[in-house]
Order: structure tokens, then sequence, then C-alpha cells
């Protein structure tokens, strides 16, 4: 099994009828104009400047625990099929050894990164009995393996079935972290700022971190991806890493807050269950509303806002959704 969520980047905004200001400002780019991280035995300091949909200049600054950090980082590692399929068989192996020779015999063989299960008897009835449950192990082996690594079965929008980063679980193990950057991120709102303009707020910070166009995750068995809080240390991510970190943010202040990633044949974004407007891009899963939210950049592009070829795919039913549900208890 093989991973697909390669990102791509496009210059392009759909957008309804809007201000005269917030047209101009659609078709911006994300400027990042200052970086720094320093660290200490037990803190990572981080600092950033960058100018948001109106073009004003904006500072951050927060330290995150390297402790509580660490453990995504280390848990971010490379899907290799042929490690998968050892585990597999390593665990089928062990349910074989409790077959009854007189039973049942068993063989096992590789083909196409998948183990094919072969079971002789004199009875019907004992083949059907372990072939269902061989198979079943083999499946429950391999989704221990995935859980294990940090990684989930995948279908995308066209059929193919793979696997893919646990982005649920980063995103969910991520939130305390992450809290100091959510908290400093509330810091430049104002008084009787909306939701929504605080998602605006991560929207146009998270776009601005320099976007690393990494490889197809078809071939690059997921290397590419970067858990959120890594993103902040490495000032670099693509569609899915920025997705990730994105939701991160907004589950540490908004707690309540329904949300999916979409993934679409070529990139991935969020959706959040927020008020919307005509003409703001959108997708419906459950009846629920999920106004949308690309944070990828390094287009400017607020709540609502999406490129041309996302619209496309969206208007086509050609998306997945994968929710991350309210309250984290």
């Amino acid at each position: 099994m093989k991973i697909h969520i390669a990102c791509t980047r496009k210059i392009r905004a759909t957008v309804g009828v809007m201000a005269l200001m917030s047209l101009l400002c659609a078709f911006a780019n994300a400027s990042q104009t200052y970086f720094h991280k320093e660290e200490t035995p037990n803190k990572v300091h981080l600092k950033y400047r960058w100018q948001d949909f109106f073009g004003t200049h904006r500072s951050l600054s927060f330290e995150l625990d390297k402790a509580q950090i660490a453990t995504q980082n280390k848990q971010n590692k490379s899907y290799r099929p042929e490690i998968a399929q050892r585990y597999v068989y390593m665990e089928l192996q062990r349910k074989a050894q409790t077959i009854n020779p007189k039973e049942a015999r068993v063989k096992f063989r590789s083909r196409n990164n998948e183990l094919q299960i072969e079971v002789k008897s004199r009875s019907e009835q004992m083949i059907e009995k372990w072939t269902t449950e061989l198979v079943a192990e083999r499946e429950a082996a391999f989704d221990r393996y995935l859980a294990m690594n940090y990684y989930s079965r995948y279908v995308s929008p066209y059929g193919q079935t793979g696997v893919k980063p646990d982005h649920i679980r980063f995103v969910n193990e991520a939130v305390t972290a992450l809290l100091p950057a959510s908290q400093a991120l509330y810091e430049l709102m104002d008084d009787d700022s909306t939701s929504r303009a605080y998602v605006n707020m991560i929207l146009s910070w998270v776009q601005s971190i320099p976007y690393n166009d990494l490889q197809d995750r078809m071939t690059s068995n997921g290397a590419g991806y970067l858990p959120p809080s890594e993103v902040l240390l490495t000032n670099k991510g693509d569609c899915d890493s920025k997705a990730t970190l994105t939701a991160a943010l907004l589950r540490s202040l908004l707690p309540n807050l329904h949300m999916t990633i979409v993934y679409l044949p070529n990139h991935a974004l969020l959706g959040a269950n927020l008020p919307h407007f005509d003409g703001e891009e959108k997708v419906t899963e459950g009846g629920i509303d999920y106004l949308l939210l690309d944070p990828t950049g390094p287009q400017l592009m607020k709540v609502g806002e999406v490129s041309d070829e996302t619209a496309r795919y969206i208007n086509n039913d050609m998306f997945k959704v994968e929710k991350l549900p309210g309250q984290i208890n």
C-alpha cells in the first residue's frame, strides 16, 4: 500500500462578491519577513513577522516545551510496505501455530505487497473457517502496525486504496503542545474579534510559512509529511502538514469547533463549521456545512476562499473528508 496526497500550489482564488479591499488581498501572496529560532535546554523560542491579508505587519513570539513536542516528532516515520508486511507475516505465523495440523495446513505467499493465504484441508468447513480467521487476522495485524506507526488507511477520491499519516491523531496529540502558539495568536486580536477573525489570523500566519513542495507521497511513502510542531521548528510545510498544524491551533482555543480534513486528488485542506456567506466555498457532510480553509499558501486566502482547481474538485464531488470531532476528552 502507498500514500497519495501530493500538494500543488495555485495563484488563483474563488471568491464571492466582496469589498474591493478583500478582492485585492485575495490575490496577494503571503510574505514572511522574519523567522528566528532559539533553543534552551527545555524550550524552543520562536519569533515570526509577516504581512496579513490587509498588508498589516504582524509579529508573533512564543515558546514550545521540548518534552511536549518530542513524542510526535519521533513518531514521524517513513512508511515501508516491506516492513509492514514482515510484521503482518509474523502475526499470521503466530495465528497459524494455533491450528491443529489434522484440521488444516496453511501457506503464506507475498504478492504485490500483500500476503496471500492458502489453506488446505480435507474439510471444506475447515478451509472456510481458517481462511476467514486468517484473513481477519491479516487485516487486524495491518491496522495494528499502522496505529503503532501513526498511519491510517486511506481511499483517495479516485478510489485508490493506500495509507497516509494519521492526521487526526497528529492533530489531537499536538493540541496541548501548541497552546502557547494559539494563545500568542489570540493576544494579537482585538477584544471584540469574532471566531472568524481569529481563524483568518491563523490562516495568514500559516500561509506565510514557506511552502515546501514535498515529494509525491505515492513514491515518498510519507517521508515528506511534517507533524505540526515540526512545521514550526523547520519553518516549512506542504498542504497536509500545514492543514494539521492549523487544525491543532484551532482546536487549542476553539475546542468545540467541528472540523474536517478535506482530501482532493492532489491537495489537502480544512473545513470548519463556521457561519458562511454567499460565494464562499464549503462542503457538506452529515448535514453539516464546513467552510473551507486553505492554509497552504503562498497565496493569502481567507476563510471560504480556495483556488479554481480546488473549487472544481469540490463542485464535482472529487474529494474525501475525515472528521475531527468537537471537544477532545
